[in-house]
């Protein structure tokens, strides 16, 4: 094999890995924030659940003493 051969084999070999290695390198970071905003989304619909929680007993509270005020229940 000729020396310029061997460089373009070289460059045949380094440039398609180097590039791999970079495509997986933005695709962990890519995942790593898809990650940060799923845990975000879950919080806040967490948080939403905990809010009409305390929403419907407030409600059931009422209810209650609606029916004991006026139902006498």
């Amino acid at each position: 094999m000729t020396d310029q051969q061997i460089v373009t084999l070289a460059i045949a070999i380094v440039f398609p890995v180097s590039m791999l290695i970079y495509s997986n390198s933005r695709v962990s970071d890519a995942k790593e924030t898809l990650r940060a905003e799923i845990a975000l989304g879950f919080e806040r619909v967490v948080n939403k659940v905990d809010h009409l929680a305390g929403e419907v007993a407030s409600l059931r509270e009422m209810l209650s003493a609606h029916m004991r005020e006026h139902h006498a229940k």
